[in-house]
């Protein structure tokens, strides 16, 4: 009997600790998880949007289906807009315009569309005015300097995910019956504004559980240094995380007639599908800097793209990343991370069901602070003191009572 008792007061005490975590939590954090949520279903469909949107986005492949060298695309541009450098060479497949950005002017970056057959410079994009670069700023640091903001929302989300679990203790049903079965997983959308809103915040809290933890804790390996290696630290068994730099040696000097990023271009066309493959080529930036190449067979996604370093000048190999699933789990985890957040994983439909969650994942704190502002503004029942009313006996009995006995001398 004693420890049903002591069972039965741990579980109620975990039970408020889980009630005050999720309530004040909730309220600290509610305005950050909105708007990070809200920005994030904003930047699910970029992609699709853009192709939709924006005309320079597509090209119509050459009769000969010919693509140029990166150095006539990079030339092309720097001598437009008088560039002193560029950052790569993108290329996107047979129907999509080439991309050369431009991310030296810190206070203006600019990506310029080109049509990879013919060299013709088809958008000039300065992404300081771009409503998707707007939505980015916000969902990475809430439009504030980036040492504010970024960790109020890695701290925000961090928050966010503490509620979603004790949330779920709160969810969870005292006893599994039909009616718990019923308020726990269904909505009941013909009861008063006060029971849905309940609803809407415990039903589809629930169902956006899952997702929410995978959008919440694969954005906290962006925004926390310790976090992302304390995950590499988990999946690798131990090991640290390593962020690797490439050089090149300085004292080379060039030994080939043509351009390196030609060399490396001509060499990938032999053994890559630029049709159908994304190929991205970086520059080297300053004369230690190193050419990258990232080729990537699943456009949309980044977990498959893998990424060879050269030496300028010598173009001799100097590392490798591989794509998943090579490496150890931390490698893997790392890999597949991006397309976690953004919910690309697994195509349109894994990114309808982000967006559906970022959606839902915005309407909690609303909800939640609408539960928390009905309760506070209840006030308490009002009791007057009145009078006990008594039946006909009673008062007979009472005036019996009343009645004074006379002592005896």
């Amino acid at each position: 009997m004693l420890n049903s008792a002591k069972k039965k007061y741990s579980r109620s005490l975990f039970y408020r600790v889980s009630a005050w975590l999720h309530l004040w939590l909730g309220l600290v954090s509610g305005i950050v998880v909105v708007i990070v949520s809200l920005t994030a279903a904003a930047l699910v469909f970029e992609e699709e949007l853009r192709l939709w949107l924006q005309p320079y986005q597509t090209v119509s492949p050459s009769a000969e289906g010919n693509l140029l060298p990166p150095s006539v695309l990079s030339e092309a541009v720097k001598s437009k807009y008088q560039f002193p450098s560029v950052y790569g060479v993108f290329y996107r497949g047979k129907e999509k315009s080439a991309i050369v950005p431009y991310y030296a002017d810190r206070s203006d970056y600019q990506v310029v569309y080109v049509n990879p057959y013919s060299g013709q410079v088809l958008k000039n994009q300065h992404l300081n005015s771009d409503f998707f670069r707007f939505m980015i700023i916000g969902h990475y640091q809430l439009w504030l300097p980036r040492y504010i903001g970024k960790p109020v929302v890695a701290y925000g989300t961090l928050i966010f995910v503490i509620t979603l679990i004790s949330g779920l203790i709160l969810w969870w049903p005292k006893k599994w019956t039909s009616a718990t079965r019923k308020r726990s997983f269904l909505l009941n959308l013909k009861a008063s504004f006060k029971r849905l809103n309940y609803d809407l915040h415990n039903v589809l809290g629930f169902y956006v559980l899952l997702v929410a933890l995978v959008l919440g804790l694969t954005g906290m390996v962006y925004g926390m240094q310790w976090f992302a290696e304390s995950v590499y630290w988990l999946g690798s068994g131990g090991e640290s995380l390593k962020r690797e730099r490439y050089h090149s040696d300085t004292t080379l000097v060039i030994q080939h007639p043509q351009a390196d990023e030609d060399i490396l271009f001509s060499q990938l066309q032999s053994e890559v599908d630029f049709s159908t493959y994304d190929v991205k080529m970086y520059y080297p930036r300053g004369k230690r800097g190193v050419w990258g190449v990232e080729v990537n067979p699943k456009p949309g996604t980044t977990y498959l793209a893998h990424t060879n370093y050269y030496e300028q000048h010598s173009l001799k190999k100097l590392a490798e990343k591989a794509a998943f699933p090579h490496g150890n789990g931390g490698d893997m985890l790392m890999k597949l991370n991006y397309d976690l957040h953004v919910g690309s994983i697994g195509g349109i439909w894994t990114k309808i069901i982000a967006f559906i969650a970022c959606l839902i994942s915005a309407s909690l704190p609303i909800t939640g602070f609408i539960i928390w502002w009905g309760k506070k503004k209840k006030k308490p029942k009002q009791y007057k003191d009145k009078k006990p009313k008594f039946s006909g006996m009673q008062k007979g009995v009472s005036r019996r009572i009343s009645i004074p006995v006379k002592e005896k001398v």
